[in-house]
C-alpha cells in the first residue's frame, strides 16, 4: 500500500510543479521575445514486485513490475522563433534566427535577451527599459537621437548634421551566438545569464539578422498551454484522490487490526 501512496505524492508534486511552470509561460505570453519553459519528467526506475512463499522464505514469486515515483528531472527552455510584429518604432528591434541582445546592468553584470523593446534614457544611451544598457561591440552605445537606423548586421548610423553630410556610424549591436544553447540560465526577470558565446561577425554571417521597427512576440501559444494546464490539473486531481483513499484503507486497515485478538 506504501507503493501506492508513494506513486500519487509524487504525482501530485510533478503536476504542481508543471501547473506553476505553465502560468510562468500564461503571465509572460504578452512579453517580448519570451522562450517558453517546460519540464522533463523522470522516475527512479522500474521496481520488481515479488511475493515471497510462505513456507519457504528464499523462494520469490515476481507478481509485477511498475514504477513507484516520478520527479521532475529538468526545466528546458523551448527557443523556437516567435512571430514577428511591425511596430514602426525605430528603437523596437527584433533577430530572425539565432542570437540574443546583451544588455549590461549597472554593475556591469551581462544578459542576453531576444526582447528589442529599447528606448533611450537621459543620456541618449540605447537601454532596455528596467535592466541596463544595450551592448555593441565595443560596449554601451550612446546614439544620442532617435532618428537612426539599424542595418541588418546591426549597424547603426545616424543622419549628418545637414542634409548634404554623410550619415554617421555609431557602432555596431553585440548579437551574442551561445555555444551551448542548454546551457543558458534563465533569471528571475526571464533574461538569460551567458556562458559561453560568440559575436555574429560583421559580414557574411547569416546566422541572425536584426530587424528594425519591429518585435518579436512570445513562443508561448495560449491554447496549448490552456490545453496542457487543464490535463495538469486533471492529473492532479486524480492523483489528490488516490491519496484520499489510499489514507481511507489505511484507517480502516488499522481500526481492523486494533480488534484483533
Amino acid at each position: 500500500m506504501l507503493r501506492g501512496f508513494y506513486t500519487a505524492a509524487s504525482g501530485i508534486v510533478s503536476q504542481e510543479k508543471r501547473l506553476n511552470s505553465i502560468a510562468n509561460n500564461i503571465s509572460n505570453a504578452t512579453k517580448a521575445g519570451y522562450k517558453k519553459d517546460d519540464l522533463v519528467f523522470s522516475t527512479f526506475g522500474e521496481h520488481i514486485a515479488v511475493r515471497m512463499n510462505t513456507y519457504n522464505q528464499s523462494e520469490l514469486h515476481p507478481i509485477g513490475n511498475g514504477v513507484w515515483m516520478q520527479t521532475v528531472d529538468e526545466t528546458y527552455t523551448n527557443y523556437q522563433q516567435g512571430a514577428f510584429e511591425t511596430t514602426g518604432r525605430p528603437m523596437d528591434m527584433a533577430i530572425q534566427g539565432e542570437g540574443f541582445f546583451v544588455v549590461a546592468r549597472a554593475d556591469g553584470e551581462l544578459r542576453l535577451t531576444r526582447d528589442g523593446q529599447f528606448a533611450l534614457d537621459e543620456e541618449g544611451y540605447l537601454v532596455l527599459p528596467g535592466f541596463g544598457r544595450v551592448q555593441g561591440q565595443d560596449g554601451d552605445l550612446q546614439i544620442g537621437v532617435s532618428n537612426f537606423t539599424v542595418s541588418q548586421n546591426g549597424t547603426i548610423t545616424i543622419p549628418g548634421e545637414d542634409d548634404e553630410d554623410e550619415p554617421q556610424v555609431i557602432g555596431r549591436l553585440a548579437v551574442a551566438i551561445p555555444d551551448d544553447y542548454a546551457a543558458l540560465e534563465k533569471d528571475e526577470l526571464g533574461l538569460f545569464i551567458p556562458q559561453e558565446y560568440a559575436l555574429l561577425a560583421e559580414e557574411g554571417d547569416k546566422r541572425g539578422v536584426v530587424l528594425q521597427n519591429m518585435v518579436e512576440r512570445s513562443n508561448v501559444n495560449m491554447s496549448e498551454e490552456m490545453t496542457r494546464m487543464i490535463a495538469a490539473q486533471r492529473s492532479l486531481q486524480s492523483a489528490s484522490q488516490l491519496v484520499r483513499m489510499y489514507d481511507q484503507m489505511s484507517e480502516e486497515a488499522n481500526s481492523k487490526l486494533s480488534h484483533v485478538k
